[in-house]
């Protein structure tokens, strides 16, 4: 059996944005700002918008609270010293340091591939940065989690390549788009960047999930498109058969016309420019019939999704993306849809909907960043 054909569940894992919620790393296009000023508060209650979105459309979202995130909880502001001290506001106590605060944990979407396959929840590890690698013992202990309350046994693989997760894996029908990056193709008009997915990382990740060689169809990014969901996604039309919704122009060296010919131009539908680059139009994420979209998309997207009978839901992210780049799918790890979670399960938001909204008043409201944090950083 084709394992692409589970791979858009109802379940989706997510992570609780950390709440000293900044951004450090600076390595794509809209981090490269070094903003300064933060409301952790604000990027926590659009968090909880992508939730609610998720449950409005008919799913459901997987995540477990972090007892690390304890000592930044209970105070209304934060303050981080230029090198890297979190204090509270007004005070000498420091709390932690950020080079030790996952904040691109978040992203959701740079989680592990997984299946379901003879009785087993099987699973192939990112290989992300170092400073964010961290972050795979969150999904490692969730799958854990998930594969006893299932009834299945676990198998997780490390992937040895650099490999950025599911955010570089489009699938439309029985086909997939796999992304990754190449230095001097991927920087070519903007100077060396950040190392993305390599194609041997893609590739291993394939393999393991058991994706046959006919159904991969392989292209690469460009700069400023450092994933695959920040160019397309594959989208289940209520009308007809499945679509890659995507902006050509993020791909390299004709990339958007090889993806055409391999699906056939009549299963992609185009996004504009600005749509793509400027309001993170790719970065939609659907469940069922619904589709999560950034708030500044335009009405033209929207139409384009409605012609496909798929109905809109705009998510604000001025506070949670609008600072690191990103949107809805990135805060969001697709579940494979023959994976079955009991819907008393203490890892459901729709279980646990009551903490998370009442947790809200413990997230701090505002988190100042001292300039000189950013003044020995390399940005890109």
């Amino acid at each position: 059996m084709n394992p692409l054909r589970d791979v858009y569940g109802d379940l989706l894992i997510v992570r609780p944005p950390v709440p000293a919620t900044t951004n450090k790393a600076g390595a794509n296009y809209k981090s490269e700002v070094a903003h300064l000023e933060y409301s952790p508060r604000g990027a926590y209650d659009e968090w909880l918008q992508i939730l609610d979105g998720i449950i409005a459309c008919g799913g459901d979202a997987l995540y477990q609270f972090e007892a690390i995130d304890e000592p930044f909880l209970d105070h209304e502001a934060l303050e981080v010293d230029a090198d890297g001290a979190i204090r509270v506001a007004g005070s000498r106590e420091i709390l932690g340091n950020l080079a030790d605060v996952m904040t691109g944990r978040v992203f959701a979407a740079n989680g592990p591939w997984i299946t379901v396959r003879n009785g087993t929840l099987r699973a192939v590890m990112p290989n992300m940065l170092e400073h964010r690698r961290g972050e795979a013992t969150y999904y490692a202990d969730l799958l854990r989690v998930l594969a006893i309350e299932a009834g299945l046994a676990l198998e997780v693989a490390e992937n040895p390549h650099r490999w950025e997760g599911m955010a570089d894996v489009a699938t439309v029908g029985d086909r997939v788009v796999l992304t990754y990056a190449v230095a001097g193709h991927y920087d070519r008009d903007s100077g060396p960047k950040s190392s993305r997915t390599s194609r041997d990382g893609v590739t291993y990740a394939a393999d393991f999930i058991g994706v046959p060689a006919e159904a991969r169809i392989y292209v690469e990014l460009v700069y400023p498109h450092f994933h695959g969901d920040t160019v397309h996604f594959g989208a289940r039309p209520a009308n007809r058969s499945p679509v890659l919704v995507q902006y050509p122009g993020g791909l390299f060296d004709g990339g958007g016309g090889v993806v055409a010919r391999a699906l056939g131009p009549d299963h992609v539908v185009a996004i504009s420019r600005d749509d793509a680059v400027e309001q993170y139009a790719g970065n939609s994420r659907q469940v069922r019939d619904g589709v999560l979209v950034p708030d500044g998309v335009s009405a033209q997207f929207v139409t384009d999704l409605e012609k496909l009978g798929l109905r809109s839901h705009r998510v604000p992210l001025s506070e949670l993306f609008g600072k690191a780049g990103g949107g809805p799918a990135c805060a969001t790890l697709y579940m494979p849809q023959n994976l079955k979670v009991p819907s008393t399960s203490p890892v459901r938001y729709s279980v646990t909907r009551g903490v998370a909204k009442a947790r809200r008043g413990r997230i701090p409201e505002r988190l100042h960043v001292d300039p000189g944090f950013f003044s020995e950083k390399p940005r890109g």
